[in-house]
């Protein structure tokens, strides 16, 4: 298993509407992945909440030792996560990155409106099949961790193998939770 060194993942809005900045480590292989008590991510810069509805990240780390690492930006005003500026960081086992030409993100909801399961989707290149890597929530959501983000631990699947990891979101009044997507 190879290690997967921290990167500064760098979202490009709209042309000429700025960049978003973030520090993506998963930890190492054989240590897991990231916890609900823990982010894998840090703000290197402050997200612009005038241009943004909300900020979605997701880490996990698989058991073969790959990771993945995506972040997804909602402008204001998006209709919905076609409308999202999406990179992702996928690294396999012997930590090599596939890069992406697209990526999409689904969030399934409980009744509660609660986040039961995501669905990721990343395109090595428009015309190949896409990666999907699946999560289902384990345990229950958390509020106000980390800078005011919400947080809800998963398990992943990529290819038969499973990982764990986390889902996290933040909005611009740091009190946003999950329950007001209702």
């Amino acid at each position: 298993m190879a290690s997967t060194e921290p990167a500064v993942i760098t979202v490009e809005l709209a042309a000429g509407e700025g960049a978003m900045h973030l520090r993506w480590d998963p930890g190492p292989p054989d240590g897991g992945a990231a916890d609900s008590r823990t982010s894998p991510w840090k703000l290197e810069s402050e997200p612009d909440w005038r241009r943004l509805e909300s900020l979605r990240l997701i880490s996990a780390r698989f058991d073969d030792g790959g990771a993945l690492g995506l972040a997804g930006l909602r402008p204001r005003g998006a209709r919905g996560h076609g409308d999202d500026v999406v990179i992702a960081r996928l690294v396999d086992a012997e930590g090599q990155e596939t890069t992406t030409s697209d990526a999409l993100v689904s969030v399934e909801y409980d009744a509660d409106g609660e986040p039961r399961r995501l669905g990721v989707e990343l395109w090595p290149d428009p015309d190949s099949a896409p990666v999907r890597v699946a999560a289902d929530r384990e345990g229950v959501f958390e509020t106000g961790v980390d800078a005011g983000r919400d947080a809800v631990p998963m398990t992943f699947r990529r290819d038969g193998i499973a990982g764990s990891g986390r889902y996290e979101i933040m909005r611009p009044d740091g009190a946003w939770r999950w329950r007001s997507r209702r």
